[in-house]
């Protein structure tokens, strides 16, 4: 059984220390320069809501705000059987900002001003989840380059071009965006600020090596032949759609200059629920995309495995370690034995009664020193 604590322990230890300081040292050593340069295209902006009355209007405004100085040629925004008025919110938004839109279809359209991008709205009457809104909004976006981003997070100026940078480096496919929490306040705040400036430092080393096992799903961009469908009940689709880019021999990189806002979430239950979501997404991959986790087929195969999928195995690790550490610890040892043996306590009661009960038969002057039986 003690094999099974030291392996737990030594796998809990380069998961979370052991791979962050060697995929570091590896990058510092076999790193690989990128190749930046103006971009001249134009890009679409891809966005899925759901019950973002109190949020999307506001991005949309910033959007627009954005594409002054950003590439955005088109904005589209798929709304998910909204049930709290956001389709409303978003047309009077729209008619605010002095944008001439129509329905037809569920569909809203505004046509391009002077110097305006496109703004595009599906809205779905019901509920098809984030993935099979993505489909929708793929299927009709026409740029060169996507930008995939939530409704919840402020992007700050600039960082959309930053990222279109990469791509004059024929072989970047995906570029990610960096999450950057405004403000800590309470401990789930402030423990969710922590683990993501860890998890930067990962990603960062990974990109500087060759390519991230996914992207932030707050702002990322991507080469538009690069988009497949994915399956409608795709619980990650910020890890699916960048690691098929991967797949087929491109680079997804970490791009921390360019920065998108958020507030973490300040009640625990909602941030594990996301943290199972997004566990459960990974081990979803397994059935609807198995070429990632082969080492012949997968690039970064062994970034995928030590970043990803050893921290799925976390739980069994730690309960491992517990379980063998709490059997270890009821086993009879040498100190409980032989005060039994002293005591001529007959044979058999050691597989009769727990070893602290033992030790409290025994007399007094021969109990193990420094243990209180009670």
């Amino acid at each position: 059984m003690l094999w099974v604590l030291a392996t737990s322990i030594f796998l809990l230890g380069y998961t979370f220390v052991g791979y962050p300081v060697l995929v570091w040292g590896w990058a510092w050593v076999k790193g690989r320069g990128v190749k930046r340069g103006t971009f001249t295209g134009g890009v679409s902006v891809l966005m899925a809501a759901h019950n973002e009355a109190g949020v999307l209007p506001k991005k949309i405004e910033q959007l627009l705000e954005l594409a002054k100085k950003e590439p955005i040629r088109e904005i589209w925004i798929g709304l998910d059987g909204c049930t709290d008025g956001t389709g409303e919110r978003v047309k009077e938004k729209l008619k605010e900002l002095n944008i001439q839109y129509s329905m037809y279809n569920n569909q809203c359209s505004s046509g391009k001003g002077e110097g305006r991008p496109i703004v595009q709205v599906l809205e779905f009457e019901g509920q098809r989840g984030k993935a099979a809104v993505l489909n929708e909004l793929m299927g009709r976006a026409g740029q060169a380059i996507w930008v995939l981003m939530d409704a919840r997070q402020r992007v700050e100026p600039g960082a959309i071009g930053k990222l279109l940078a990469n791509f004059a480096d024929p072989q970047v496919g995906v570029v990610s965006g960096a999450l950057v929490y405004e403000s800590a306040e309470s401990g789930v705040q402030k423990g969710a600020e922590s683990y993501w400036g860890y998890e930067k430092f990962i990603r960062e080393s990974e990109s500087r090596l060759w390519a991230v096992p996914g992207a932030t799903g707050a702002l990322y961009t991507i080469r538009r032949e690069l988009c497949e469908p994915i399956p409608d009940n795709t619980l990650v689709d910020d890890v699916l759609i960048p690691m098929r880019a991967v797949l087929k021999g491109f680079r997804c990189l970490f791009e921390p200059s360019a920065r998108v806002f958020d507030l973490p979430s300040a009640r625990f239950d909602q941030e594990g629920l996301r943290k199972r979501r997004t566990l459960a997404g990974i081990w979803q991959l397994a059935r609807l995309e198995p070429m990632i986790f082969s080492p012949l087929a997968n690039p970064i195969w062994f970034q995928w495995i030590s970043h990803k999928f050893l921290r799925l195995l976390t739980p069994f690790f730690v309960m491992m370690t517990t379980r063998v550490g709490s059997f270890s610890s009821r086993m009879p040892s040498k100190n409980t034995i032989m005060p039994c043996l002293y005591a001529e306590i007959p044979a058999g009661t050691i597989r009769r009664n727990p070893p602290h009960n033992l030790c409290r038969r025994a007399p007094a002057a021969v109990r193990p020193c420094g243990r209180n039986p009670a």
